[in-house]
């Protein structure tokens, strides 16, 4: 059976809930589901009755099991995260491992005492030109100290994608296998001691800007890929855990390239699948990628997020966003649509919701804020260096991580910008140029091309 998370009260406690495309080739039908298939108002619930569904394994309550954590949304469970560190001075840096030679931009993941990262061969200007394919891995470390346990190579597809692309999706694992998926159009999995059980490519044609970046989900023993993209290319599969092969198929015709990551939720006791795509927001049934409801909508970038009753999605790009009561059926365009604003920048990160405030990096080194229940625009305000790649965290005692290897900023959530630490590990060549955060037992990992870091309250390490 899935898993299945309680939220608690959104009233009572700071929370929570929470990637790239071509904005030339749009469609602006809204056929069923808002996009071509291949087959064809409420108050706010109660939040302790909100469920987010996952994995067919039980995370542990502390692991981070794929993009934005086990909920997918950017939340996490923590309280008495680090507030300081320094990259310089070795401040609440536990350890750092050495990722030289590659690129990538996907995240960190941690179950247990394992931190898994997805990297590819760093690249020079002339096997970029000859259109090579790098090398791919899957290298797992240990928590403790950051020890290499091991390095598996995934054999590359034949998607070219261009420079430091290639590692750019999130892995995902059920606490017994990680699976992978690069921009080669590779799709592998990978159990805990680094065998390599089955590997497949998607053949394409591939018309992608910049490439593939959506991160895979799991649904109890399904493996979700999408890759919404031009001249009706696009598609959702679901595979079997087992064995990679192809469950379901639908075809996403009718959108242009987008690369955000869906969300899996319940509502009214049945789990839903939120996708946001390029000119709409769908609901879809994760057993067979069928719509149940859908609007139009604006997706590029940046996965949609989620709180109370509400799911938040942006294109970014001084475009609309807009927010959508959970319940409905079929075209849902006019009747839960709960507010819209009609121009909202953003870049490649994901916003996080805590509270009733929704967080977003709007441009490199500025962040906004909008009240979730109306799309009241709260501040707009400058966080020098702040990342526009790493989308930020939520935590339980009401603070929200702008973390990366770059600089980082600790705010305290609220309707005014109140900062409570600014952190540096690295600049130039070791500065921001990695991947989201990943939070797990008290501890963030962030990762570049050079390194992966883990920082933790030293003190409390000990």
């Amino acid at each position: 059976a899935a898993v299945i998370f309680n939220l608690p009260d959104f009233s009572k406690s700071h929370i929570l809930m929470g990637a790239t495309g071509n904005r030339g080739e749009q469609s602006r039908r809204l056929s069923k589901g808002g996009i071509s298939m291949n087959r064809p108002r409420r108050r706010w619930l109660p939040a302790i009755m909100v469920l987010i569904l996952l994995c067919a394994q039980a995370a542990h309550a502390s692991d981070w099991p794929g993009w934005r954590g086990p909920t997918g949304l950017g939340y996490c469970d923590e309280k008495d995260l680090p507030l300081t560190w320094n990259g310089k001075t070795g401040e609440n840096i536990v350890w750092k491992a050495p990722l030289a030679g590659t690129t990538g931009h996907s995240s960190p993941i941690v179950w247990g005492e394992r931190v898994f990262v997805t990297t590819a061969t760093k690249q020079t200007r002339d096997e970029e030109a000859r259109k090579e394919i790098p090398e791919h891995h899957l290298v797992c470390f240990q928590t403790s100290d950051g020890k290499l346990l091991w390095r598996t190579p995934i054999p590359q597809g034949k998607e070219f994608a261009g420079y430091a692309i290639y590692a750019s999706p999130t892995p995902v694992t059920d606490g017994k296998t990680v699976y992978v998926w690069f921009g080669s159009a590779v799709v592998a999995a990978v159990d805990f001691n680094g065998k390599l059980l089955w590997r497949h490519e998607r053949p394409g044609p591939f018309n992608l800007n910049p490439g593939i970046t959506s991160s895979p989900i799991l649904y109890r023993d399904t493996l979700i890929l999408i890759s919404d993209q031009g001249r009706d290319n696009g598609f959702l599969q679901g595979l079997d855990t087992k064995t990679g092969a192809v469950k379901w198929e639908k075809k996403r015709k009718g959108v242009g390239a987008c690369n955000a990551t869906p969300v899996l939720v319940q509502v009214k006791g049945k789990p839903q699948m939120i996708v946001a795509a390029s000119n709409a927001l769908q609901g879809l049934d994760p057993e067979s990628g069928e719509p149940i409801w859908w609007c139009k909508g604006w997706g590029f970038g940046s996965s949609p997020v989620f709180s109370g009753n509400l799911i938040y999605a942006d294109r970014g790009g001084n475009e609309p966003a807009q927010a959508v009561e959970l319940g409905g059926a079929g075209d849902v365009t006019k009747t839960h649509v709960k507010w819209k604003n009609a121009k909202v920048p953003g870049d490649y990160s994901s916003p996080v919701i805590s509270g009733d405030f929704i967080y977003r990096v709007q441009a490199e080194g500025i962040i906004q804020c909008f009240r979730l229940s109306t799309g009241e625009k709260l501040f707009t305000e400058r966080l020098e260096g702040v990342s526009k790649l790493a989308s930020p965290i939520a935590t339980a005692d009401g603070r929200v991580y702008f973390a990366s290897t770059g600089v980082s900023y600790v705010i305290e959530a609220g309707p005014t910008l109140k900062v409570l630490a600014t952190n540096r590990i690295g600049q130039g060549s070791s500065g921001n140029n990695g991947g989201s955060p990943a939070v797990a037992n008290g501890r963030i990992y962030v990762r570049n091309f050079e390194f992966l870091y883990c920082i933790g309250n030293k003190k409390s390490d000990k």
